[in-house]
Formats: C-alpha cells, sequence, structure tokens
C-alpha cells in the first residue's frame, strides 16, 4: 500500500512505498525529465570463458641434469633476444671433453696410420712383393680406424653441444612470466626454469561450441567482458577450422590490448540470434551495494525501483550499446529517470 504525506512547508509529496521500492522527493514544480520503457529485440548472447595468454610464449628448460649457479633474470623483467636467463654448474661437462678430445686425437693418429700403411700395401702391391690379401687387411684396418675417428668427432660435438646448455638464452625479446629457480637449485630435463613471453598483442582464447563458431569469421567484433565488468568490442582473430572430437568446441582467438594482463580470466559475449526483452542506460543504474536499482516515474513522484540486471545490451555486430538488459523489476511502459 502507498500513502501520500503532503509537506505544504517543503512543496514536495512524498510516496511510502512497498516492497523492493524506495521513495524519492519530487519536486512538482520541477518534473524531473524520463524516458519510456521499450519492449525490443536485443541481441542474445552466449556467455563463454577464457583466458587472456601471449601470442608467443615460451617455457624454458634443459636437457641436463646440472646445479643452478645464477639466475639475472626476474618476474616481469624485459629481455632481449640472446640475453642468458639461467646458468647451470657443467663442471662434469668439461672434465669429459678432456677425455673425449684425448679419444679423438688418438683415433686420429690411428687413422693416419691406417692410412699410411693402406697406402704401403697399395705400392708393394703394384710390385707383387705381397700378397693381395695384405693389401686387404690394411685397407680394412683403415675402414675401421676411420669409423672410430667418426665417433670419437660425434662424441666431441656432443659435449660442446652439453656445453652449450650451460647457458640458457632467451629465444625472442619479451618479458619474463615465470621464474621457478634460484642459484642452488637442481635443475632437471624438461621441467620449465623460466617462462618468457612475448611483449606484444595478446588474444583471448575461448573455446566455443561448433554451432556458436559457425557463424563467426575472422574480422568479426563480440563483445568481451573482463573480471571488472568491463565491456571491450574486440575482433575476432582467429576461428578454428576443426573441433575437438570430445568436447565439440572450436578454439576462437580474439585480439586483445597488449596492456591486458595474460592469465585474467574473460568471458566472450558469443552472439546467438536475438529475443524480446527491455535495456535501459547504464546512466540509469544506481547500485547500493550489491542491489540495483532504477529512478521510476509514478504519477506525479519518482521511486527507486529495485531490478535484476543481465548482460551488457550489444548491437548485432557486438558492438556496445551503453546499455543493460533488466530481466525483473521493470516493464514496458515504465518510465524512468536516466
Amino acid at each position: 500500500m502507498t500513502a501520500r504525506l503532503a509537506l505544504p512547508a517543503l512543496g514536495l509529496t512524498v510516496l511510502a512505498c512497498g516492497t523492493g521500492q524506495a521513495a524519492l522527493p519530487d519536486a512538482r514544480e520541477a518534473p524531473p525529465p524520463s524516458i519510456v520503457v521499450r519492449a525490443e529485440s536485443l541481441a542474445t548472447s552466449v556467455p563463454i570463458d577464457g583466458s587472456v595468454v601471449a601470442r608467443r610464449r615460451a617455457e624454458i628448460a634443459t636437457r641436463l641434469m646440472a646445479r643452478v649457479t645464477a639466475v639475472p633474470v626476474d618476474v616481469g623483467m624485459p629481455v632481449r633476444a640472446g640475453q642468458v636467463l639461467v646458468r647451470l654448474g657443467v663442471e662434469d661437462v668439461a672434465a669429459n671433453r678432456s677425455r673425449v678430445v684425448a679419444a679423438r686425437d688418438a683415433a686420429l693418429a690411428a687413422r693416419d696410420e691406417a692410412a699410411r700403411q693402406s697406402a704401403r700395401m697399395d705400392t708393394l702391391l703394384a710390385q707383387d712383393a705381397v700378397a693381395r690379401v695384405q693389401r686387404d687387411q690394411a685397407r680394412l684396418a683403415l675402414a675401421q680406424a676411420e669409423a672410430q675417428l667418426a665417433g670419437a668427432q660425434a662424441a666431441v660435438q656432443d659435449v660442446a653441444t652439453a656445453e652449450g646448455y650451460a647457458q640458457i638464452a632467451a629465444p625472442f625479446a619479451g618479458v619474463v612470466a615465470l621464474r621457478s629457480v634460484d642459484p642452488g637449485d637442481l635443475a632437471s630435463p624438461g621441467v620449465p626454469l623460466v617462462v618468457v613471453e612475448d611483449d606484444g598483442p595478446r588474444d583471448a582464447v575461448f573455446a566455443v561450441p561448433a554451432d556458436l563458431a559457425a557463424g563467426l569469421a575472422q574480422g568479426h567484433r563480440i563483445a568481451i567482458v573482463d573480471g571488472a565488468g568491463r565491456v571491450a568490442t574486440l575482433p575476432v582473430r582467429v576461428v578454428g577450422r576443426a573441433a575437438d572430437p570430445l568436447t565439440r568446441t572450436v578454439e576462437l582467438r580474439v585480439s586483445t590490448p597488449p596492456d591486458w594482463r595474460t592469465g585474467i580470466a574473460v568471458t566472450a559475449l558469443v552472439p546467438a540470434g536475438l529475443h524480446a526483452g527491455v535495456a535501459v542506460p547504464v546512466s540509469a543504474i544506481i547500485r547500493r551495494g550489491e542491489l540495483t536499482g532504477v529512478r521510476v516515474v509514478m504519477d506525479d513522484a519518482v521511486m527507486l525501483r529495485w531490478v535484476r540486471l543481465g548482460r551488457p545490451a550489444v548491437s548485432a555486430d557486438g558492438g556496445d550499446t551503453g546499455r543493460v538488459e533488466v530481466l525483473s523489476g521493470l516493464e514496458a511502459g515504465d518510465r524512468i529517470v536516466p
């Protein structure tokens, strides 16, 4: 029930309202401007959760089991291509190098001697001074010496490659996104030590049901809502050509500004046709803690009515309209104060 109270001294009328409505004073001589809420066709959108990722991301690991001696970078530090990220202790590799170098030198000397012996046997065979079988044995010894030399040279190359793993460098210019080791830690093969991300454009990645992805194409703009509730209309960069056979979803990548942090959760409002509803300007929304309301004009008074909001109303092409859908609390024909 609504009771009307007269306050002649102030020239105002105040309405005492029931549940769901709060009264506001209304100056009779200066009624506030209002707009009429109308039913309309609103773009239906399906919320799909995703996250922001860098377009290039490298998890830097090593192929050695070694002790970490230095990590000259930290999280958030910009790095250039080729800059050292982690140094490892490779004392055992250096000792192994001495052994394989000595073995290579010995194999080289053996090969040279076998080559001289083979040449001598060829000369003596031409002079009928030795049997052909002796010449053949000399050639076999030369082939064996050359094989041993090739193996020794490969061992030297393996050691040189292992020594190259002692310093792990950035594969491209970017920013250190993760550092998981400190000096003194034991690095294991295949375990990421540092993660480097490109400091350029980012993508918001979503797994979209295949039936919804069929209506999307590169360049199509869709609304993306971040964790703070802000809406940005961004272009689609990639629509996957194949669906995941288990989830029946297609990967969708949307270009985002480079200042969006990687790893944050975002929601894509994927277009899915039209539906009937009402929407009001965002500027007309009044927030009181977790409650949301609008000022409704009734007779000669303005009342605050609590409403339940839906998603931001977007245009047919995914653009932000500056309005929000009202799920309950308002009907077509109501007048509100924006």
